[in-house]
């Protein structure tokens, strides 16, 4: 793991069958970067798929319970010689908690709220360039998400659905949709995302609409660039 980069923390293992293995309290950081956690997770139960070995990529099936949800799905690697990042993969998740994920993985999400269900999958299409394809679909429930400086006297985003779709490719993350609606504001982005060797560094390019009601109703354009680190907002 420590050649792949990544450092492993498991609190036990155990056998599970048919031809799996269980770890519990699993954590997993990054090597450079011992205090950020990329995964955390109750239990993970891993189970290798025995027809694969026969196969381009051997494929590996998870199960976990993590943030107070569900993940499950599977991950495809070149080979098991050494610990790569997968060749690609597919995931599912539902109900998880937003606010106990990782921003070190999920920059955008830093302060965000609420609960999550979605899905995502990748392919590698060039193994030496880390070059993929993927999509993404993600709904959200009942949270908030912090403004880098307060608008109109509102500091955070009171949302009580939310969905986000989008794909990537050549280093590309183009955001089709994304949607958050409230009882009091309503906010629709489209625009792409230029992916960066540091994912946190990655440029924001979005454009859409912002929404708000009250006493007084407000209707304005939004642009958000910046970095997922640091997105900077503009309203006109």
């Amino acid at each position: 793991m420590n050649s792949a980069g990544y450092l492993l923390e498991v609190g036990s293992l155990q056998p599970s069958v048919p031809l799996g293995i269980k770890l519990k309290d699993v954590t997993v950081h990054f090597a450079q970067a011992p205090s950020d956690a990329l995964f955390r997770g109750e239990f993970m139960d891993l189970q290798f798929n025995p027809f694969s070995i026969f196969r381009k990529n051997k494929t590996v099936y998870f199960n976990s319970r993590a943030y107070g949800g569900i993940l499950d799905g599977r991950a495809d690697f070149l080979s098991f010689d050494r610990i790569n990042p997968p060749a690609g993969g597919r995931i599912h998740f539902q109900d998880i908690d937003v606010a106990r994920c990782s921003p070190a993985v999920f920059p955008l999400i830093r302060g965000m709220t609420g609960r999550a269900k979605g899905s995502a999958s990748y392919v590698l299409d060039n193994p030496a360039n880390r070059i993929s394809t993927g999509k993404m679909l993600l709904f959200l429930t009942g949270g908030s998400y912090p403004l880098p400086e307060p608008f109109l006297g509102v500091s955070r985003i009171e949302y009580d659905l939310g969905e986000v779709s989008a794909k990537w490719q050549n280093g590309t993350v183009t955001v089709e949709k994304f949607e958050f609606f409230g009882s009091r504001m309503k906010c629709s982005l489209q625009g792409d995302i230029q992916l960066a060797p540091r994912l946190e560094e990655s440029r924001l390019n979005l454009k859409g609409v912002l929404e708000m009601s009250g006493n007084n109703n407000v209707k304005m354009n939004i642009t958000v660039g910046g970095t997922l680190a640091s997105p900077s907002f503009r309203y006109i």
